[in-house]
């Protein structure tokens, strides 16, 4: 039995030795193609990798340039965009920039636009054994931006004798202890028998204030002022995107222009100090809240609002802080309104029709109401005052532009509504695509 399973064995033993010579030759045919589809997938896997790299460098260019501080874009940024990209496109091995084309910028009405695309080579390895020494791939990029905002800033400032108010509850009550009832600070001047002025009276309410650390209004509002420049310098986004320019009012003859319009609003901040009560008349006349001439002013010193694209024509607003009563000699638009005491004073509610010229050039009016304390103890204020009490408010939004009033209570934070009413009277200007 043995014998015959090897005889029988025998042929399948030789024809194993020849199978197992042309498996080797058939596995050596099969290998190469199959180096080729490994070689292959590396070149191709390397060519995606290279085109991820080369798609994140030329948005970083674009971006690079749309983050410039600009309304426009120059021939020296499309030349910085494509250095840069060169720039990260040779820290990669075995890529060839085959073409870089940038587009022409797109300046819309609203917008700013960029394009570039590029084209390259990324060098195979197995490849070019095949006649495939390299990969082209190429992509487009492109971004666009809403334009920024150019802004004039006039800053309207009520410093007519009632904003010597005590700033706070506890200061009106502080100030009403150490003056026998009164919460407001009064600045005099001395004056000599034949009435002129021969400095300033230390006995008067505004001194009683300062030499008992009562915070009056007045100095609430120097410092929403400085706070204003503050919050103004640290959001610009253009060179010098934000000017601004000072006055304070209380009668028609005292208007003052503190700091002519700049964009170095360090000027403004340093001026802020100069804003101070006015004094009281000689004969103690009260009328010096002269509303419709301080606008009437400013109709004439405010110019148009422009686009806001260029700096050389930029959205205009009008910030205007009062505590709202309009208490004034003379002619006066909204006689109606309130009450004409004698034929040198009237007293009465700011008339909504007085801002209508700064409106109909676009200037935007933003208004910060310091309420006015009611004082039901007073006769005056009883008479002529609290009849309309109500309208004062309502009146002084109907001249604010849409959603830019801020009424502010006795005691209330005026920094809080002056950083409030510029950041909303700059989102207002946004331009949107």
């Amino acid at each position: 039995m043995s014998t015959f399973f090897s005889r029988v064995a025998h042929p399948f033993k030789r024809f194993r030795c020849t199978c197992s010579g042309g498996v080797a030759i058939v596995f050596a045919l099969l290998l190469i193609p199959i180096l080729f589809a490994i070689g292959g997938a590396i070149d191709y896997g390397r060519r995606n990798s290279v085109k991820t790299q080369l798609d994140a460098a030329l948005d970083g260019a674009i971006l690079a340039v749309m983050a410039q501080k600009t309304n426009s874009i120059s021939a020296a940024n499309i030349v910085t965009m494509e250095n840069q990209f060169r720039t990260e496109a040779g820290k990669l091995a075995g890529v060839t920039i085959t073409s870089f084309t940038p587009s022409s910028p797109v300046n819309g009405a609203s917008s700013l636009s960029l394009s570039a695309s590029y084209t390259a080579a990324v060098r195979t390895t197995l490849g070019a054994m095949m006649k495939v020494p390299a990969l082209n791939i190429g992509s487009t990029s492109s971004s666009t931006r809403n334009l920024f905002q150019y802004i004039n800033f006039y800053l309207l400032l009520d410093n007519s004798p009632s904003m010597g108010l005590a700033a706070t509850d506890a200061d009106v009550t502080n100030m009403q202890r150490v003056t026998g009832g009164c919460a407001f600070a009064c600045h005099e001047h001395t004056y000599d028998s034949k009435g002129n002025v021969t400095g300033d009276n230390l006995n008067d309410n505004y001194h009683v204030a300062q030499k008992n650390n009562i915070k009056l209004r007045i100095q609430v509002m120097r410092d929403a002022v400085a706070a204003l420049v503050d919050q103004a310098n640290a959001s610009m986004t253009l060179f010098q995107q934000f000017q601004m320019e000072m006055w304070t009012f209380n009668d028609s003859t005292s208007q003052a222009r503190l700091q002519a319009m700049t964009p170095t609003l360090s000027l403004i901040k340093s001026a802020a100090p100069n804003v101070d009560i006015a004094y009281a008349y000689y004969n103690q006349a009260d009328n010096q809240t002269d509303f419709e001439r301080a606008i009437s002013k400013m109709n004439t010193v405010i110019p148009a609002s422009g686009s806001g694209i260029t700096a050389a024509s930029p959205i205009r607003f009008l910030f205007l802080v009062t505590d709202g009563v309009e208490d004034t000699g003379g002619s006066i638009t909204n006689q109606g309104s309130g009450f004409q005491i004698n034929g040198s004073r009237f007293i009465g509610p700011l008339s909504p029709t007085t801002c209508n010229t700064l409106k109909n050039n676009n200037v935007r009016i933003g208004i910060i109401y310091t309420q006015y304390l009611p004082l039901y103890t007073n006769d005056f204020y009883n008479s002529y005052v609290k009849p309309y009490e109500t309208k004062i408010g309502p009146m002084l939004k109907a001249c604010a532009s849409d959603g830019l009033y801020f009424p502010v209570s006795s005691g209330g934070d005026i920094t809080s509504a002056m950083l409030q009413l510029f950041s909303t009277a700059v989102a207002s200007v946004r331009i949107s695509n």
